[in-house]
């Protein structure tokens, strides 16, 4: 493993006992701190095994072993030398000028021997912002704070993407297009409630913010070719069960459907940031991969416009 992934690892834990941690390039702010730390990866390290690495990274304070387990003695030589560890069991020792942890990670073994369904709405999130930023790695500590979410739960399913082979494990980036048609094939596409008004009613009446566009108009701002998109009813998102609420004011079944809305499946809806809001169309437009997510659940012609529209294509060798 790099020190990316090992520091992610870390991350985690940090954020699992409720210890305010931050990324911070090569390093991390803890509790207002900032620390590099040097870490280490093993598996199952004997005392001497730790001395020897102790010799090797001498004078590198702060610093981790990382390992799948740690014993007693262990844990005993790197403590005299000042050393910390992230036991994988479910232990964790940073100890630094400023930042002195040493405490189990709730949960930790638990939620190794649990099952995990991957296609929970926060997974949803994750693969979506997996495939909205395909040539970065998906991790824990670079998702987080674009999600808004937990770094702990984000490890935990990111580990099971890789399972099912559409992270990959060494580079961390999504498996296209793979991890595209899972994703659609668990995306939410029920429960949608016709309205009697288009979108630019609804926009007015939520407010930009609450609402957006992932029907094939979006999908045509986005790049996609769909001929006469523009005269199908809207389809949009609104983020919010009160929002939801208040737009069952628009419901009229004796006139036609002028557009189509429903919850927002995922809390974090990035949009395309070519075309934002503006006085004359007061809505969101949703990215081109969460429009083509939105097309391709629907199995009448979803996928024949997403797969012309090549927006999900892997990336060509260069």
């Amino acid at each position: 493993m790099d020190q990316s992934e090992l520091l992610d690892e870390l991350v985690v834990a940090l954020a699992e006992l409720g210890v305010p941690v931050r990324s911070d390039g090569d390093g991390l702010v803890v509790d207002g701190v900032r620390i590099t730390p040097t870490l280490v990866p093993r598996a199952h390290p004997t005392p001497a095994d730790l001395a020897q690495v102790l010799h090797d990274h001498r004078g590198r304070l702060p610093a981790l072993v990382v390992a799948d387990r740690v014993s007693s003695a262990g844990r005993a030589v790197l403590r005299d030398a000042g050393w910390g560890w992230l036991d994988r069991r479910g232990d964790l020792r940073l100890w630094t000028t400023g930042v002195r942890i040493e405490a189990a990670v709730p949960g930790e073994r638990a939620t190794r021997t649990k099952p995990v369904n991957a296609w929970t709405p926060l997974g949803l999130e994750i693969a979506l912002a997996a495939m909205v930023s395909p040539d970065e790695p998906v991790t824990a500590r670079k998702v987080a704070p674009r999600i808004g979410r937990s770094a702990g739960a984000i490890h935990e399913l990111v580990g099971r993407f890789a399972e099912h082979g559409l992270i990959g494990r060494n580079t961390h980036k999504p498996l296209m297009p793979d991890l595209f048609w899972e994703t659609a094939a668990h995306w939410p596409d029920d429960g949608w409630l016709a309205l009697a008004a288009g979108a630019d009613e609804v926009g007015r009446l939520l407010g930009a913010e609450h609402v957006v566009r992932v029907d094939e108009r979006a999908a045509t701002m986005g790049g996609a070719k769909i001929t006469a998109a523009g005269d199908l009813p809207a389809r949009l998102y609104v983020t919010s069960a009160a929002g939801m609420r208040k737009v069952r004011s628009l419901v009229d079944r004796e006139q036609p459907t002028k557009s189509w809305v429903r919850l927002a499946p995922v809390t974090w809806v990035p949009d395309n940031v070519d075309h934002p809001p503006t006085d004359a169309q007061p809505w969101r437009v949703a990215h081109p991969v969460l429009c083509a997510l939105r097309l391709a659940a629907d199995p009448a012609r979803g996928r024949e416009i997403v797969e012309a529209w090549g927006v999900v294509r892997p990336e060509e060798p260069k």
